[in-house]
């Protein structure tokens, strides 16, 4: 891999922070692939970790705490064949698949100042998603609970990315959605208005609350966002494009045991 050395589980990480571009074969092992690198970053047997995804398919994917049929029409899930599934973070409810940008960071607390708190990690995560943005002339802001919104003229705040937290004894995971060019009509559809919105919404339905990097005039693919995000960290020379053997293996495990059954997608 170049980025982590993993020889035992006692091994040392080589390099502070790993760029990692990958998308697995299915939304649901993206989702076990996420809580396998939070749990090897615990466990010290993977560096400090910024990875990248954009889901094959779309998929409805819930916070850990949510009841899917208050934030989902499941019906119209249901008929369409898009799944729904549940990530180990906290958060809403979101659509992903082709159009949309995961990223993911992962740190251990003492690595990433501020984590010590749910907000400073936040903030500290976000920090490099605003200053790429802003390269592109984007005027965004952290609002709410979790959200990054844009200032679409005048007052008018819409929202471009929702995140999410995980939290463990000696680390975090802060990981969003960043709307690049979605399918807004299957958002409208499948997703119901939240449960719990934020004050700014101020009740406006999906299609009037959200934009996306390709309304705003600005780069919308993966690869332009993941050049600026590396730029933005620094990074550039630790890029990688899979996972490490034990992480795949973990997220085997996890997909098979949780992220690909109903009992965990649609426990609630």
């Amino acid at each position: 891999m170049g980025a982590v050395k993993i020889e035992n589980r006692k091994s040392k990480i080589e390099k502070p922070l790993r760029f990692l571009i990958y998308t697995a074969e299915s939304p649901a092992r993206d989702l076990a692939l996420e809580e396998a690198i939070h749990t090897a970053v615990e466990d010290g047997l993977s560096a400090n970790t910024w990875r990248l995804w954009q889901a094959a398919g779309p998929a409805v994917v819930l916070g850990t705490g949510l009841e899917a049929a208050k934030e989902v029409d499941l019906d119209a899930a249901r008929a369409e064949g898009t799944p729904v599934l549940r990530r180990h973070s906290g958060g809403g409810a979101v659509v992903i698949g082709p159009g949309v940008i995961n990223y993911s960071a992962f740190y251990l607390f003492k690595d990433l100042p501020g984590s010590e708190t749910i907000r400073g990690a936040m903030s500290a995560a976000l920090s490099p998603i605003i200053s790429t943005l802003a390269g592109w002339g984007l005027r965004v802001c952290e609002i709410g609970l979790s959200d990054l919104a844009v200032a679409c003229g005048g007052e008018d705040l819409r929202k471009i990315a929702g995140n999410a937290q995980a939290r463990k004894k000696n680390s975090v995971l802060v990981h969003g959605t960043l709307l690049a060019r979605p399918d807004l009509e299957r958002i409208a559809r499948l997703l119901r208005y939240p449960s719990a919105a934020p004050e700014y919404r101020a009740g406006r339905a999906h299609r009037s609350f959200l934009t996306s990097l390709r309304e705003l005039g600005a780069p919308h693919d993966l690869a332009a966002f993941a050049a600026g995000l590396a730029r933005a960290l620094d990074c550039e020379a630790n890029m990688v494009e899979t996972a490490s053997m034990e992480e795949q293996r973990r997220a085997a495990k996890l997909l098979a045991e949780k992220y690909g059954t109903r009992e965990w997608n649609l426990r609630r």
